[in-house]
């Protein structure tokens, strides 16, 4: 460090004698603190990292929140259980220090952490993103034959005014008022305009964090009777796991993926617009976790594609639609052979997710 011209430099050797006299001094001061017995309250722990940071001792602000994490991460148990004031305290030594080694620890700590399970039996979050054809939701959600506790829709006909938008918006207002058999709740999210199978993908997946597992689901698709059992029942809401409903083809129109699966993976790329190749790119990930199991079963898979031997029914019903895709596959083709796409297999979005939510 130098000074200013005028500054002898007598002046600075004892600026630098003081600080490091300062700096022994609150680290005495921070022994005596860290050699009490730590509080029983997370008000009092908290009290003494903002001691010990006060007094300059950043090495014992870090050791006593350490060691306070590492108490606090054995007994987790859910969001709720990590108590705000800890937080503050990793956030505060972390931002001090710039120690991306006890951030890296706090986030690896929360690996444990696991998504409640559902009930045998019951799928806990159905996610369908719909543009037109309300007949076939109605005939999607009649082929249901297990309890499901959120049923998620994402209306992509925003923008539209014809006699099908007109008529789907028309059974989403009836499904919200009126429910449906079987189902606990229905929920809509009415997007500006057709934002894109990726995209809704996505707001379902972050929309219900708490969902230990989901089904996504084409409104185009039924459900084989005892299908959905049976794929439900060798699940593991535990592990990150990905089991497709219909052959490879068909894969992502009809797919159970549990919540820890979309958070070593990753979201959807809803640069792929409005449809195509997004399922491509997620397979290409899926693939390359390490951590990922890839489940299948081909009894369920035989029996749902005997009752959908035709895909995109949505497009091949609306002539205007095909035409629109058969312009935007194209370019979804090339951004999906382009080395331009960006990486965006970033994991911790599921569990970040979680532990954020509001009520």
């Amino acid at each position: 460090m130098q000074g200013d011209a005028g500054d002898p430099p007598g002046n600075l050797d004892g600026l630098a004698a003081a600080i490091e006299a300062w700096r022994q001094l609150g680290e005495r001061y921070g022994q005596q603190l860290e050699g009490l017995p730590p509080p029983a309250a997370a008000g009092g722990q908290a009290q003494v990292v903002r001691q010990l940071l006060r007094l300059g001792d950043r090495a014992g602000a870090r050791r006593w929140v350490v060691a306070w994490l590492r108490q606090e991460l054995a007994r987790l148990e859910g969001p709720e259980s990590l108590p705000a004031e800890l937080l503050k305290a990793v956030a505060d030594v972390a931002e001090a220090t710039s120690d991306q080694g006890l951030l890296e620890f706090f986030w690896q700590g929360l690996e444990a952490l696991l998504p409640p399970p559902p009930a045998a039996g019951v799928l806990p979050l159905l996610g369908v993103p719909v543009l037109n054809r309300p007949d076939l939701l109605e005939r999607l959600l009649a082929s249901l034959d297990v309890p499901v506790t959120t049923l998620a829709i994402v209306d992509n006909s925003g923008g539209r005014d014809d006699a099908d938008a007109r008529a789907l918006r028309a059974l989403l207002a009836r499904l919200e008022g009126e429910g449906w058999p079987g189902v606990e709740r229905v929920r809509v999210a009415r997007a500006f305009g057709n934002g894109g199978v990726a995209a809704a993908w996505n707001q379902i997946l972050l929309g219900f964090p708490e969902a230990a597992l989901a089904l996504i689901v084409n409104n185009d698709v039924v459900l084989a009777p005892g299908a959905l059992a049976e794929a439900l029942a060798r699940l593991d809401p535990g592990r990150p796991q990905f089991l497709p409903l219909l052959p490879a083809g068909d894969a992502f129109s009809a797919f159970l993926i549990t919540a820890l699966a979309w958070d070593r993976v990753g979201l959807f790329d809803d640069s792929f617009h409005p449809a195509y190749c997004e399922d491509l790119d997620y397979r290409d990930r899926l693939r390359a976790c390490p951590a990922l199991e890839w489940i299948h079963l081909e009894s369920v898979q035989a029996a749902m594609a005997a009752l959908n031997p035709e895909s995109s029914a949505t497009i091949g019903s609306d002539p205007d639609l095909a035409a629109a895709n058969r312009r935007s596959y194209q370019l979804n083709r090339l951004w999906y052979l382009s080395r331009r796409r960006p990486d965006i297999s970033r994991s911790g979005r599921w569990r970040q997710r979680w532990l954020c939510r509001w009520p």
